[in-house]
């Protein structure tokens, strides 16, 4: 019996829940999986091949899709549906609501981050240096082919979890649920864009400025941790859009 490539994600996600729908399934596997660039941008994804990999009916696959064009991860065209192509436009926009919402997490948590989250940020820095030393520093040298294309792709798809970690650990330790609720709302998308961004130029110095950004929130200086934030932001997306 043939596996679905799906396979791994609906089990994990049923076992978690067991009565998820199959609408909600179809919908979270794909957006995870469109949102880590597992289905790339600019695909084109056809709803009864999508039914008969996941073992549903037409319909769930049909709202999914439906729900994923609303968010806007899907285009619908008239030869069916596409995966979004992101622009630099686009991140422009949602940098500016990022940079707000990240800014004002950053300022809350030097004076709310509890023991635990430092213990969560800590082993987060010290992940991401384990990484680094692997080659991802060095893996833009062009004059020196240290790891080939897929190392270096598996690798850069492994900082980025490690960085949309350590964004996520600082929001949380603001401790302000209506902070957090608008964040989670345009998480996916920012994700979606790491990803679509993930390359050398945008990995460097990103460990130096998270670290510089948590000293900040140790040293509970809130302006600090804002202009370090932003400058951070700024400068992922800066040199990102170069490459």
């Amino acid at each position: 019996m043939r596996t679905s490539k799906y396979e791994k994600s609906i089990n994990e996600l049923r076992e978690k829940n067991p009565f998820i729908s199959n609408t909600e399934l179809v919908y979270m596997v794909l957006r995870d999986n469109i949102v880590d660039h597992r289905i790339a941008p600019g695909q084109k994804l056809n709803q009864e091949q999508i039914a008969v990999e996941m073992n549903v009916s037409r319909t769930p696959v049909r709202d999914a899709f439906a729900a994923l064009e609303k968010e806007g991860f899907l285009e619908k065209g008239v030869q069916g549906y596409t995966v979004y192509e992101m622009q630099p436009g686009d991140y422009v926009a949602l940098l500016e609501v990022r940079i707000a919402l990240e800014k004002l997490a950053a300022r809350l948590a030097c004076s709310q981050m509890l023991g635990s989250e430092r213990s969560l940020v800590e082993k987060n820095l010290a992940d991401t240096e384990v990484l680094m030393a692997k080659g991802i520093g060095r893996a833009w040298d062009e004059d020196i082919n240290i790891i080939n294309e897929s190392q270096a792709k598996q690798l850069f798809h492994a900082l980025g979890e490690k960085d949309h970690e350590f964004h996520i650990i600082i929001m949380n330790a603001a401790h302000n649920q209506y902070l957090v609720e608008s964040y989670m709302h345009i998480d996916p998308k920012i994700h979606f864009f790491r990803f679509s961004a993930l390359n050398a130029g945008a990995c460097q110095n990103m460990l130096e400025r998270h670290k510089k950004i948590y000293d900040a929130i140790r040293q509970r200086d809130e302006d600090l941790a804002e202009r370090r934030m932003e400058k951070h932001l700024m400068l992922t997306v800066s040199r990102a859009m170069r490459y």
